[in-house]
């Protein structure tokens, strides 16, 4: 049990760290974001949980606009499902909460709800904080890192 624990907290550290990107501020617009772009990034964000869902990389490509889309190889999305099978379970279901009020980026949270299988055969179910960064880079919202807490 101690070493699941501490799989599963790998595990998801480095998926936090690895879904990291750097935007030159060059490139960023710090304008007032307005509810079309909040709209946007609960959509993409609903979508990049239905591509870890259900397991479609193509699904997930097209979700992550922006310098994060080249960073995740379908190698990586297939072993990160797979662990996550292995240490979480299956998601279930999955619901925005809320923003988190931050300046020049949005930090969106939702709650993902894992369900498995435990050594005796029963159900278990778990929940989960899901991160989502956006941004607008070029006039465009786009993904800057996401990932589970």
């Amino acid at each position: 049990m101690k070493r699941l624990i501490s799989a599963a907290f790998a595990l998801l550290c480095g998926l936090c760290l690895a879904a990291c990107v750097v935007v030159e501020d060059d490139d960023f617009d710090v304008s007032e974001p307005d509810e079309a772009d909040l709209a946007r990034s609960v959509e993409l964000g609903n979508n990049i949980l239905a591509a870890f869902r259900d397991e479609d990389f193509a699904h997930l490509q097209k979700n992550i606009p922006g310098p994060l889309q080249s960073k995740m190889t379908e190698k990586d999305f297939k072993t990160s499902c797979k662990n996550w099978r292995d240490t979480l379970g299956r998601i279930k279901d999955y619901d925005y909460v809320l923003e988190l009020e931050t300046p020049a980026v949005r930090n969106l949270i939702w709650r993902v709800e894992f369900e498995r299988d435990d050594t005796g055969g029963n159900e278990v179910e778990q929940d989960m904080l899901f991160r989502l960064v956006t941004g607008n880079v070029d006039d465009e919202t786009c993904v800057l890192s996401c990932g589970f807490l």
